[in-house]
């Protein structure tokens, strides 16, 4: 695996090589710990697969190597300390275990493998903030596409819609409802005013009493509607509405679902019994409704939507991230083989020691003279009867090769 080039900024490559040796030496943990410090730095980058990401890695890589090869460095014991050659040939060298405190490949292995997986967490989480943005800002050209077709004024629209937010009135809720049908010209005059609610009551910064407010309009509208739908009227009022409703059929979805998963209980059931009420009077088809039923489920539909929808923003950013993370799998990979390559290495090299170091111990061996033999065993001597003479007592043992003389007869002198 050849090493890539290190950033030309010197501060930025010591901040590099120093965080890859506090990591070798202290593990995972310490670059955890550092990416939630440094997430927001910009320095940082190269932690969440950023510029000059795999040089970090490789110089990881080869901090750890080297640690490990530095607490596994084998020591010799002097030739004086092998005993004498009374004992089988040599058996070849057991593999040299990891020094304690040092990684194995294993646990080298794994970190990587963890650190692969926190990145992909992290750029996941990002690719979703990117997308995110991308749909938002396609919607807000949209919006603003519209309102150069349509020339619609929308700060009256606002003007509006403020009294209701404040005090929700039924005059207030009237007037809004009557420019909005009376502006109802076009499908394109129709969206803006739909999109417009929606952003108002979908914005981050939205209070509960905006939200409901401007739901009780919309209930509004569509009671016009259905009053309508029963009424002899012009074919262009009729056809007014109905784009009216299309329209609204389109946001209803990310308005209602935002504004019940904002709030307590309490709140929701407020909101609650507009939907009932929308329900009861068949202004939405089964499938709006079910997404309605559903909050969590329904606006995540919509969010799905409006991906498909605006793809040709989205899938450039999709792709982008989908190379990254590939990159860094590609690395991962590249790091667990060049640990492979560099543990049959060592192999090689432990068995290329041995082979020199085997024959010179043997001849040493052989070389020390053997301890002098021992004095044979004294023979234990028989035991021999005693034999005796003349005169002594007690008798002496007798000698080897003397014969057992026949004893003198006694016999008594006569005449005496």
């Amino acid at each position: 695996m050849e090493m890539p080039l290190p950033p030309d900024d010197q501060e930025l490559r010591n901040v590099i090589d120093k965080l890859a040796q506090f990591v070798a030496r202290n593990g995972p943990e310490f670059e955890k710990m550092t990416m939630e410090k440094q997430k927001d730095n910009p320095k940082f980058s190269f932690l969440f697969g950023g510029e000059f990401y795999s040089y970090y890695k490789c110089k990881l890589a080869l901090e750890q190597q080297q640690l490990i090869c530095k607490q596994q460095a084998p020591e010799l014991e002097p030739a004086t300390a092998l005993p004498p050659l009374t004992q089988p040939p040599l058996a070849p060298a057991a593999p040299i275990p990891p020094a304690q405190g040092a990684p194995s490949m294993d646990e080298l292995i794994q970190q990587s493998q963890w650190n692969l997986q926190q990145q992909e967490q992290h750029l996941l989480a990002l690719r979703q903030e990117q997308v995110t943005a991308a749909v938002a800002h396609a919607v807000e050209q949209q919006m603003q596409k519209l309102l150069e077709e349509t020339q619609l004024d929308m700060n009256e629209f606002d003007n509006l819609l403020q009294p209701i937010i404040d005090t929700c009135t039924k005059d207030a809720i009237s007037a809004g409802k009557n420019w909005m049908f009376s502006n109802a010209k076009s499908p394109p005059h129709c969206e803006l005013m739909a999109g417009h609610l929606r952003n108002r009551i979908t914005a981050d910064g939205a209070h509960f009493e905006l939200r409901l407010h401007l739901i009780y309009l919309i209930n509004d509208v569509l009671h016009h509607w259905a009053l309508m739908r029963g009424r002899s009227l012009p074919h262009s009022q009729r056809k007014q509405a109905r784009e009216l409703l299309a329209a609204l059929q389109k946001v209803v979805v990310p308005i209602y679902c935002t504004s019940f998963l904002a709030v307590e209980e309490d709140k929701q059931q407020k909101i609650a019994r507009l939907l009932q009420l929308w329900e009861k009077n068949g202004y939405f088809d089964d499938s709006i409704i079910q997404q309605l039923q559903s909050p969590a489920l329904g606006l995540s539909q919509y969010q799905a939507t409006l991906i498909n929808e605006y793809s040709s923003v989205v899938q450039p950013v999709q792709l982008a991230f989908q190379q990254q993370i590939q990159t860094l799998k590609t690395q991962h990979e590249e790091f667990v083989n060049s640990l492979a390559q560099q543990q049959q290495q060592q192999q090689q090299q432990q068995q290329q020691q041995q082979q020199i170091q085997m024959p010179q111990m043997e001849a040493e061996v052989k070389a020390t003279p053997p301890p002098p033999a021992p004095p044979p065993a004294p023979t234990p001597t028989p035991a021999i009867p005693p034999t005796t003479q003349p005169g002594m007592w007690p008798p002496s043992a007798p000698t080897l090769g003397d014969q057992p003389q026949k004893a003198a007869s006694h016999t008594p002198r006569e005449g005496l």
